[in-house]
């Protein structure tokens, strides 16, 4: 949105929660967006919420009761946050420390972006891939890429076919608790693939002007990757209604070593004004 303010939509994919929970919470008061029209009732969200909702979305997954995360966003006082969760139970005590400094970071990353990987705007190519398609919950994408990716590269190897760069995988633009995931890997021409592929096709990642911001490091702090991206764009661009691209440039594939991982996030843009902060590459 031209004035900041970000679609639930977009602000479902820059924060990784889904619709239905973002409606959820704000009847419940925890999340309340920042304008609702009179007219439509459709939710507006300020960038600078991504904050909580990632606090949120991290409390959440720990299965913290709502009227608990309620109290820890409203509160806003480590000590307050640490009674709560110490009374949540001894299971959480291993994770207080790692969790108090996520939601340090997260803050100061919201707060200080320019202290991070800087966002910039590229035009992509349409590209021919190899893909694979499967309905995904959250929990299960790393079993549903590492499933994928060893019947794609198989088959590419069968058939002798390269392949035409890092393999990629896309999402649809709004977060839902089921989504439709296309990993693929890109070939240079169009290959005839046997009948025996399995769920394995052949199909095309269209062309479109992106903004990219690189993911360094492991999958399980991804999301605070998204929330900068999702936030850059809400305040410099249009998002486009298209599905959201993340390319594996170093991958588990590559290294061993979860902290050398290098993920490009691609957000779609439908347009961007050319006196952004972001840099074309």
């Amino acid at each position: 949105m031209a004035n900041g303010l970000m679609s639930i939509g977009t602000f479902s994919r820059a924060s990784l929660l889904s619709i239905k929970a973002l409606r959820a919470y704000h009847a419940a008061g925890i999340l309340v967006p920042a304008e609702v029209d009179p007219a439509t009732g459709y939710r507006a969200y300020l960038a600078t919420q991504l904050a909580d909702a990632a606090v949120l979305r991290r409390l959440r997954a720990l299965d913290l009761p709502l009227s608990d995360v309620g109290e820890i966003l409203r509160a806003r006082d480590p000590d307050r946050t640490r009674k709560i969760l110490t009374g949540h139970g001894e299971l959480l005590q291993e994770r207080l420390a790692r969790i108090a400094q996520a939601v340090d970071e997260i803050h100061s990353s919201i707060e200080h972006p320019a202290s991070l990987t800087p966002v910039y705007v590229r035009d992509e190519p349409a590209i021919q891939i190899v893909e694979y398609r499967g309905q995904v919950r959250e929990a299960d994408f790393p079993s549903f890429l590492d499933t994928a990716y060893a019947a794609l590269y198989a088959l590419l190897g069968r058939l002798g076919v390269r392949p035409n760069g890092p393999s990629g995988a896309l999402y649809p633009p709004v977060v839902d608790d089921v989504e439709e995931v296309v990993a693929y890997v890109p070939i240079a021409a169009e290959a005839q693939l046997p009948d025996d592929r399995g769920p394995m096709a052949l199909g095309e990642v269209p062309a479109a002007t992106v903004a990219v911001l690189t993911h360094h490091g492991g999958y399980d702090s991804i999301a605070d990757t998204y929330q900068l991206l999702g936030r850059w764009v809400a305040e410099h661009a249009v998002s486009a209604d298209l599905q959201v691209r993340e390319a594996y440039v170093i991958s588990p594939a590559d290294h061993d070593d979860p902290e050398r991982y290098r993920t490009d996030i691609c957000w779609p843009l439908d347009r961007w004004p050319s006196t952004t902060e972001g840099k074309t590459r």
